[in-house]
């Protein structure tokens, strides 16, 4: 799932394809210890990942991050489970305060979504991403919890 998205959607992520395809199992493994998958007749749609960061000054952050749904499956709902799966997910920890996450400001139905659920920009990274020549800003939307 991860690497059709990066090969489908790569504006949308901070990691490419080419980058991840030769990944090893165990890093893979390591990955998905945080993320949740949404399932239509036993097959994976849809991801998303959660992380929380470790820092003692900024351990009540958690990140959202690799959001993806398959094409075929947009605009049913999916994207909008992920996403409250996901924050159920994260205010089970006592220490997180706030979500953070990064999306391409192109991804209009994406940051629509997030805005539903709370989310709000507060601020923009320029030429965050680099892709096939061009080059990409960032919005770093947060949710207070």
């Amino acid at each position: 799932m991860r690497l059709e998205a990066l090969g489908k959607g790569p504006i949308a992520f901070g990691s490419s394809y080419d980058e991840e395809k030769n990944m090893s199992e165990e890093e893979w493994r390591k990955r998905m210890e945080n993320a949740l998958f949404a399932l239509s007749k036993d097959r994976v749609i849809g991801m998303i990942v959660h992380t929380y960061d470790s820092k003692i000054k900024r351990k009540h952050i958690g990140n959202i991050f690799g959001v993806y749904v398959m094409r075929e499956h947009r605009g049913q709902g999916v994207g909008k489970k992920l996403i409250e799966a996901v924050l159920t997910e994260i205010q089970k920890s006592k220490d997180v305060v706030k979500v953070r996450l990064n999306i391409n400001p192109e991804q209009k139905q994406a940051v629509k979504l997030y805005q539903r659920y709370g989310f709000k920009i507060v601020g923009q990274l320029k030429r965050e991403l680099h892709v096939e020549g061009r080059f990409y800003d960032e919005f770093v939307m947060e949710k207070l919890l």
